[in-house]
């Protein structure tokens, strides 16, 4: 049995992380401020006390921070945490950028003074959005970051800082590059269970612009396999992308999506006008592409879940879990985000 200790565990994938190893009868430790995109309820009902335990904790004292390190004494850390949401980055950009940045940057100071006593590593999980945009070809892990939103940019420094910290203190800090994420718990405001509550409801689905955008999409399940692949591996490296290839528009997954309900008679919604296109985002990407060989060839893991099944699964998951989502609303309005007013 592995000791694991996570931050930022009750957010999305952070949580069907945990859901994914506690299978392997791992003890975690699971630190989480608890902010609005958390649900520590996600865990009620599957653990018990011996196997998981909750320290709520915002990551703002190293050296708290290293207290907890020397008391748990982990085999491993993985980081999760971090505001997560583009939109609301833009509202409250200074927010984004002190959670992200100092959050992450108090981890790693404590982590590395640690490191010298026991010789572990820490997994920081970080974004494909740190690049920026890509109009052909796929940004490899070596390549410059130019994030265009508070989101991006705070996760880029914390990409930096953990570089950063490995050089000065000679620690292992290993950047994951995730491509972007859905399926279960995944907050109701994002762009996948966006449109499946307003599908459900009949209601015309908001997208931005003309929904060209274009996004590299993997399930949360296959996210969760790679990261744990990657987090036993044996491979050295200080950098990697992980992502799934599968890349499809805005408009290609609302159309996918809206067939796949309409199919199942889930909306009374017509083909002909199941979307509004609203104005779009300040600094909206275009285009995200990562290239996967180094995590394909060291790694060794390939995605099993194809979109369709994947958003076919999710779809049903959101309404068998119609509480849980109406729970979560609670935390928040359906106020369109990422425009400052």
């Amino acid at each position: 049995m592995k000791k694991i200790l996570i931050t930022g565990g009750s957010g999305f994938i952070g949580t069907n992380f945990i859901n994914f190893i506690s299978s392997k009868k791992h003890k975690i430790l699971n630190i989480d401020k608890i902010s609005s995109v958390s649900t520590p309820d996600n865990f009620k009902k599957i653990f018990d006390k011996k196997k998981y335990l909750l320290l709520k904790n915002n990551l703002e004292d190293s050296n708290k921070i290293f207290n907890i390190l020397n008391k748990f004494k982990p085999d491993y850390i993985v980081n999760f945490a971090a505001e997560s949401h583009v939109d609301r980055s833009i509202n409250d950009p200074i927010y984004f950028i002190k959670n992200n940045i100092n959050s992450a940057s108090n981890l790693f100071h404590a982590y590395c003074k640690y490191y010298k006593k026991m010789k572990i590593k820490l997994f920081h999980i970080s974004t494909d959005e740190v690049y920026g945009s890509i109009t052909r070809g796929e940004f490899k892990e070596n390549d410059t970051y130019y994030p265009s939103s508070p989101y991006s940019a705070s996760k880029g420094c914390a990409d930096l800082i953990a570089a950063s910290f490995n050089r000065t203190y000679g620690a292992e800090i290993k950047i994951l590059n995730l491509t972007n994420n859905y399926g279960p718990y995944q907050f109701p405001e994002k762009f996948i269970p966006t449109l499946i509550s307003y599908f459900l409801k009949s209601k015309q689905a908001p997208i931005y612009g003309k929904g060209k955008n274009i996004r590299e999409w993997m399930h949360v399940e296959d996210s969760c396999n790679a990261i744990w692949k990657s987090v036993i591996s044996k491979k050295k490296f200080e950098k990697m992308n992980i992502g799934s290839g599968v890349r499809v528009s805005n408009l290609e997954i609302a159309n996918l999506i809206f067939k796949i309900m309409k199919s199942k008679n889930l909306t009374k919604l017509k083909s002909t006008n199941f979307l509004k296109m609203v104005k779009d985002r300040p600094g909206h990407d275009e285009r995200y592409a990562l290239n996967t060989n180094f995590f394909k060839k060291n790694i060794k893991y390939t995605m099993k879940k194809n979109l369709y099944v994947g958003l076919n699964e999710t779809i049903i998951w959101y309404i068998k879990n119609n509480e849980w989502v109406k729970n979560v609303n609670k935390s928040y309005n359906f106020k369109r985000l990422g425009l400052i007013d």
